[in-house]
């Protein structure tokens, strides 16, 4: 009804003539305008076409010549270089710069090659080896090209020259040529080489090479050559090369345009295409020069058949426009080929733009019509539209409030009545569902919460390291993890979840040795008794199981059944048997160690003040055993102490305890014995030593040792634990001076006088040796684990003798006697002096380690003197590395503390010594805040060969990082030993497989290696 009554409005029936009016007008001026423009593009389109590829062809000409004018320059310098050249020097710095290589190839040194900065070469060394006058060129070439090539390439690909030796010196941007070529890589029949031969080229003049394919740059290139002839030969080539791809950007046209352009040579070969870059990534055919086609032959021929440089013209057939100028220098043309098409296209644009223009007219008289017709009809019809869209969409429609009175503004108010009540009603029934999904949300997050939460539960319970079973209420198995399967040796596709608690508990009864402790568990957890200790179980197969059972209660604390938990500690079991073994036993032997020994003796004597008894020690050492270890070596030493161990354990009763309380030093204590029993067995002992023979393999040598034994008998000879052994240790050295290989009875007469003579002359010669200046400091490295890398040095103290001042004496020897006396004090600050000395000297040594005794613990005044010696000698004190033995620090714990915290707030580093000795050390390591520790040797010495120690070392190391700390192995004397510690992981390795105390240590000169034994 809408359109019928349009149809016969006036405003529609003139809007339709308007539009008849201007249609005819506007096709008029269309006709007119298209046979204007067709008579004038024959005018037009020839200076156009001519003077774009004029500026095509001037842009290329500057590039090419620049290039002939670069490389004449390039030309006359090297020239005028080469005939001023310094033969001998030339010869130097060949030498310092290129080198022949297995090829036999010159390049250039590979530390020298700089890509972006200077050329790169390929030299064949010849038959009779490369001429002096090749080597003065390539030195001459280099230096020009790395001084000039940076500035002229780019615009360049590359700036070079070529050997007639066949070679190439080659500056090109990040082209390493000399790395790229082989010893089949030749320049000989490149174009370059061929045109400036002096029989292709008898004028010697500057040329243009056809392009050609670079096989080492893979790339197309035209080359501009300069041939190089001195010294009345020819001797190679210079010059540039310019890149195809370069004359193709220059060609390159729009995609849209139909227009090709081009570069040919005289001879109508092809030198760059516009199509070739439409090619993405694709190269220019086999030969960019190679034989024209039919159509290039005809555009040649039109080209120069005029004669000219430069012109435009339609082509015979009248289906193309040519304009070609012609490039100074290589004498090529820059040719620009418009298809007729194309300017008829032209044509059908400015006949588009026509008919625009007659648009425009129409424009305003179209707009006034819609703004009328929209204002009245279009937007009160639109507005009731949309509406009735929103509605039946679910929306609710905004009113329509047509303020009119004609037939659509009744319509909209009734269309407004009528959805405002199907708004209510949609109103009320999505406030219902809404109220309806929000539970039902609600309820599907909660289940999904309570789904997750279960799986990270079942996750959870699944990679524990323990066994994991649940067990209702009823009695049935409910939950089993995999490892709780794995631990009673359950098969993996056995159903356990369901099955009655006690068909499980009947399999696990088969795998135990005592059943009854498992059922006695079970039925006290069943009776409602709290919950007992953790039970151990032993399994048939030895392992044993650590089980506990809980009882589990919901919210309300209702039962819900019972929670078994099962865990394997046979691995922590067998480890705490072997760290008992480890603090009772000797590593070595086996024997009891000084720990158990002084133990023993602390048990007797507390026992003795209830029930008087006797006892005796019997201290006993080997004669001369030092010069086996230096002869023979550790591992004969460690032989002939097992082999002494073997035989007088076979002579002690089961009562007595035979120890080892370290180096060559054992002792027996027997209980119960009478002075005479005492002189039986230590006559046995001392016999069964010097029968005790070693065959050493490979020397051809059999040792036989003896042995010195002192006796002390309780109450005879001592009244305390401490005078007991003090007393059998000073036997003992009484039996030495009485010529060794026998046993002597404590006698106080002879302990007393031997003593004082011997401090006395010690004292002597300490006090000399101080004031002589007869002190020594030897050094020993200690490495990085992993790396062998010098991490520091030890000093170590030897003292000059004087009746040979070519021998030194070993600190065993002298610090003992020091120590008693005190003189350590004096010995400690001149070590201390010295050390600070000698770093102050040597400023590249990393940190210098040194041993202070335990006396010095006592000498409030040391952290001080520590402190001003490193400020006047301008020493940072953390390369000043402090070692204080464990023994010393324990014997008085708060000296150590209080001397370990001076140190510290001073910068400097401690570490614990001899660790490891005591089974208390653990123990200790909260107190002293050592930054390293330094496990002690015994546990090293063969560690490859004794498995405790290497659970001992092992632990120390573990406990130490745990602690943030740093783990030192000293007496590492072989690579077997070495590689153990690096797989457990130690930080710093030291000893005689790394190198041997010396006073020219190199480490002081700073050579990290210094020293470092081959893997």
């Amino acid at each position: 009804m809408i359109t019928a009554r349009l149809r016969a409005s006036l405003i529609h029936r003139l809007s339709l003539t308007i539009w008849g009016l201007f249609l005819v007008l506007l096709l008029l001026l269309a006709l007119l305008a298209y046979a204007a423009l067709w008579l004038g593009a024959d005018r037009v389109v020839p200076p156009v076409l001519q003077k774009v590829v004029q500026l095509k062809a001037q842009a290329n000409e500057g590039l090419l010549l620049q290039a002939e004018a670069s490389a004449r320059r390039l030309h006359g310098e090297l020239l005028q270089r080469l005939d001023g050249a310094d033969a001998r020097a030339a010869e130097q710095r060949f030498a310092a710069l290129f080198v022949r290589g297995g090829d036999g190839l010159w390049r250039l040194r590979p530390q020298l090659v700089d890509t972006q900065r200077a050329p790169t070469l390929y030299l064949h060394d010849g038959a009779q080896g490369l001429s002096a006058s090749a080597r003065l060129r390539a030195v001459a070439s280099y230096e020009l090209l790395r001084e000039q090539g940076p500035a002229l390439v780019p615009p360049f690909f590359s700036a070079y020259m070529d050997f007639v030796e066949d070679g190439l010196m080659v500056y090109a941007r990040g082209i390493d040529w000399g790395a790229n070529a082989t010893a089949q890589a030749s320049n000989a029949g490149y174009p370059t080489m061929q045109g400036a031969d002096p029989g292709n080229n008898p004028g010697r003049e500057l040329f243009w090479t056809p392009a050609y394919l670079d096989e080492q740059a893979r790339t197309w290139m035209v080359s501009v050559i300069a041939p190089l002839d001195w010294q009345g030969r020819w001797v190679g080539t210079l010059g540039h090369d310019v890149s195809i791809a370069s004359l193709i950007d220059s060609v390159a046209v729009r995609d849209d345009s139909q227009a090709r352009q081009f570069i040919m040579n005289q001879q109508g070969r092809l030198i760059a295409h516009s199509d070739w870059s439409a090619q993405a990534g694709a190269a220019p055919p086999p030969h960019p020069a190679a034989a024209p086609d039919r159509a290039l032959e005809l555009l040649q021929q039109m080209v120069q058949g005029t004669g000219a440089d430069s012109g435009a013209g339609r082509t015979p057939d009248g289906r193309q426009w040519v304009a070609w100028w012609r490039i100074r220098g290589p004498g090529w043309y820059q040719v620009l080929v418009l298809p007729q098409e194309r300017v008829n296209g032209a044509l059908r644009q400015g006949l588009l733009a026509v008919v625009g223009v007659g648009l425009l007219v129409l424009l305003p008289a179209l707009w006034w019509l819609r703004r009328r017709v929209r204002r009245l009809l279009a937007l009160p019809l639109r507005r009731l539209t949309q509406a009735v869209d929103e509605l039946a969409q679910g929306q609710e429609p905004a009113p329509i409030r047509l303020a009119r009175a004609d037939e659509l503004g009744r319509l909209a108010n009734a269309f407004d009545t009528m959805a405002a009540d199907l708004s209510q009603q949609r109103r009320w029934q999505m406030t219902h569902a809404q109220a309806l999904q929000t539970e039902v949300d609600e309820r599907r997050q909660v289940m999904q919460r309570l789904q997750q939460e279960r799986a990270r539960l079942l996750a959870l319970l699944g990679a524990m390291h323990q066994g994991i079973l649940f067990v209702d209420t009823d009695q049935h198995v409910s939950y089993c993890n995999a490892m709780f399967r794995e631990l009673w040796a359950m098969p993996g596709g056995q159903a356990i979840v369901g099955l009655p608690m006690e068909q499980v508990l009947q399999a696990c009864r088969g795998q135990l040795l005592a059943a009854a402790r498992l059922d006695e568990q079970v039925c006290q957890s069943l009776a409602g008794e709290p919950a007992a200790a953790p039970l151990e179980l032993e399994l048939a197969s030895g392992r044993i199981l650590m089980l506990a059972i809980h009882r589990v209660h919901d919210t309300q604390n209702a039962s819900m059944g019972h929670l078994w938990v099962c865990e394997d500690v046979t691995q922590q079991r067998q480890t705490a048997a072997q760290l008992i073994t480890l603090a009772e036993r000797d590593a070595l032997t086996g024997l009891y160690n000084r720990h158990c020994f002084e133990q023993a003796l602390e048990r007797f004597f507390r026992e003795s003040a209830r029930h008087a008894q006797p006892a005796a020690v019997l201290f006993f050492d080997l004669d001369e055993f030092k010069y086996v270890n230096d002869r023979f070596g550790h591992g004969a030493g460690d032989m002939v102490l097992l082999r002494v161990a073997t035989a007088v354990k076979a002579l002690v009763r089961e009562a007595d305890l035979l120890s080892r309380l370290g180096g060559d030093e054992f002792a027996i204590f027997m209980p119960q014995a009478t002075l005479h029993s005492a002189q039986l067995l230590a006559e046995r002992v001392v016999r069964a030593v010097a029968q005790a023979a070693l065959h050493i393999e490979g020397e051809g040598h059999t040792l036989r040792l003896t042995s010195s034994l002192g006796i002390a008998h309780f109450p005879t000879h001592a009244a305390s634990a401490q005078e007991l052994v003090a007393h059998a240790d000073t036997a003992m050295y009484q039996a030495k001076h009485l010529g060794k290989n026998r046993w002597s009875i404590y006698r106080a007469e002879s302990d007393r006088a031997q003593a004082m003579v011997t401090r006395m002359a010690w004292n002597e010669r300490i006090d000399r040796a101080l004031a002589g200046g007869l002190l020594r400091l030897h050094f020993q490295g200690v490495y990085h684990a992993q790396e062998r890398r010098l991490a520091h040095l030890e000093a170590l103290v030897r003292m000059v003798d004087e009746d040979n001042p070519e021998q030194l004496i070993a600190p065993g020897q002298f610090i003992g006697h020091a120590e008693k006396s005190g003189k350590i004090l004096d010995i400690d600050r001149w070590v201390l002096r010295e050390s600070i000395r000698l770093l102050a000297a040597h400023p590249r040594l990393p940190a210098l380690a040194l041993n202070i005794s335990g006396r010095s613990l006592d000498d409030p005044d040391l952290p001080g003197f520590i402190t001003e010696q490193l400020a006047a000698q301008g020493v940072a004190p953390e390369r000043l590395l402090v070692e204080l033995t464990e023994t010393a620090a324990i014997s008085d714990l708060g000296d150590a503390q209080r001397f370990i915290d001076a140190l510290q707030r001073a910068g400097c580093t401690l570490c614990l010594d001899d660790f490891g000795t005591g089974f208390a050390s653990f123990a200790y390591l909260k107190h002293l805040q050592a930054r390293v520790l330094k496990i002690d040797g015994l546990f090293v010495r063969n560690l490859p060969r004794e498995h405790d120690n290497q659970v001992f070392v092992r632990s120390i190391i573990e406990v130490a990082h745990g602690m943030g700390k740093l783990a030192v192995a000293e007496f590492v004397e072989d690579e077997q030993t070495l590689q153990l510690l690096q797989g457990m992981g130690v930080d710093m390795v030291q000893g005689y497989h790394l190198d041997k105390p010396r006073a020219d240590h190199p480490g002081l000169h700073g050579d990290g290696r210094a020293g470092i034994a081959p893997a």
